[in-house]
């Protein structure tokens, strides 16, 4: 049996649940939104689709092996970087890091500014480091890959850093070497590209959830797949002091940070900047 619970049953949350049961992800479903209303509906759209428990009770939270959180306010064009949600969300965030006490799977941080939140769970839960990973990476470079297909570039898309304006994607493990000119404007590009779809749909939503239910498809399977995730660097890379998208293999109750990528100037460049924007931030818990 798995158990998926969403702390946030909106957008976001509403469509993992809807997508991880029809997917065969999961077993059972929790959902809980401050707005029960939006609990409850949610409930009976997935239940009149997939033949899925599904509990709104919070009490049950402690029996999932997933908890996904993207509860509290999303971008939207009036709000300029993901950063600028902090105070916003904050109170949300220590509302279900109480919530999560008794809870021992693993926690998908989704709620932005999501590096910043990712590093708080750790510091505010008993969960291990390893157990809490924020979602944004492989969404991020998904878009990578898209800009570099655009251009007629092939070959593994890796963004790491900051989910957001600190974001870094590495051109170095490519096959033909990308002249730095090029590579600022893949960057703004990528940096961009979810600002229509907020402008559009007042947000995104089928990127985020099928990005997510991979990350719970390599966890559940034990596949040990390499993809880009925010976690506490806890030294890697000579990084400490905060959360940020790095390259980690995921498996059954195991996150483990790939600490052997090499990076060329201009990537080392921009890591050291996430690193130290994100650390400034981190200060604040």
């Amino acid at each position: 049996m798995t158990v998926l619970a969403c702390l946030g049953a909106g957008r976001i949350g509403g469509e993992v649940a809807f997508l991880a049961a029809t997917l065969g992800l999961v077993d059972e479903v929790i959902l809980h939104d401050m707005y029960e209303r939006i609990s409850i509906a949610q409930k009976l759209d997935i239940i009149h689709a997939v033949d899925i428990p599904v509990s709104c009770d919070i009490k049950r939270l402690r029996d999932a092996d997933f908890c996904v959180f993207s509860a509290g306010s999303a971008r939207t064009p009036n709000v300029k970087t993901r950063a600028d949600l902090f105070d916003t969300n904050l109170p949300v965030a220590r509302e279900a890091a109480k919530m999560l006490a008794g809870f021992g799977g693993n926690l998908v941080v989704v709620t932005n500014p999501m590096d910043i939140f990712t590093w708080y769970f750790a510091k505010h839960t008993t969960l291990a480091q390893e157990q809490i990973l924020g979602f944004g990476g492989l969404l991020d470079s998904r878009r990578f890959s898209l800009a570099l297909t655009s251009i007629g570039i092939t070959g593994d898309a890796h963004v790491l850093g900051e989910h957001g304006e600190h974001q870094v994607p590495i051109f170095s493990h490519l096959e033909i070497d990308v002249p730095y000119v090029v590579r600022e404007e893949i960057l703004t590009n990528i940096r961009d590209s979810s600002m229509p779809i907020i402008k559009g749909k007042s947000g995104t939503i089928f990127g985020p959830a099928y990005h997510i239910c991979n990350m719970i498809k390599y966890i559940v399977t034990d596949s040990h797949q390499l993809i880009t995730c925010s976690i506490p660097a806890d030294g890697a890379y000579n990084i400490d002091g905060c959360a940020l998208g790095l390259p980690v293999v995921l498996g059954r109750n195991c996150a483990t940070i790939d600490d052997s990528w090499v990076f060329d100037d201009w990537e080392e460049n921009k890591l050291r900047d996430a690193v130290d924007y994100l650390t400034s931030l981190c200060r604040r818990f």
